[in-house]
């Protein structure tokens, strides 16, 4: 799974998932959902075992790239390696998920997504999450 177009796929949900220096549950699974649901668009035998596989391999340098002075750099490379228009727009659907599957607002996730919106040349409603208690 060494393949480019996985890479910068699972980096940019990898990013959506750490980007507020939490992992929860919800988060992780739909990191596996939406990677295997992409899958057809970039590597057939994308699994969510093996999304999870590079999720954990990979997770301890995405988190130190979040927490170093090059954060906004690391971001913009990962959106900005995305060039196929097909992989974007479910991508960007893909962000979204991870981002509301806690059900909590962070700023960091919705600047994440609005940033790959601006940079992918989206206009789209901006989200917004709704608990119920």
């Amino acid at each position: 799974m060494a393949d480019s177009k996985v890479n910068d796929v699972l980096s940019v949900l990898a990013i959506t998932v750490i980007i507020d220096q939490h992992i929860r549950t919800p988060e992780l699974t739909e990191f596996k959902t939406q990677a295997e649901g992409l899958a057809i668009l970039c590597c057939p035998d994308l699994t969510q075992e093996r999304a999870k596989a590079w999720f954990d391999e990979n997770e301890p340098h995405i988190l130190d790239s979040m927490e170093s002075r090059g954060r906004n750099t690391v971001i913009l490379k990962a959106i900005t390696a995305i060039k196929d228009e097909m992989i974007r727009e479910n991508l960007y659907d893909a962000m979204i998920a991870i981002s509301i599957s806690d059900k909590e607002y962070h700023k960091q996730e919705s600047d994440l997504v609005r940033s790959a919106a601006v940079i992918w040349g989206f206009t789209r409603p901006p989200f917004k999450v709704v608990t119920t208690a």
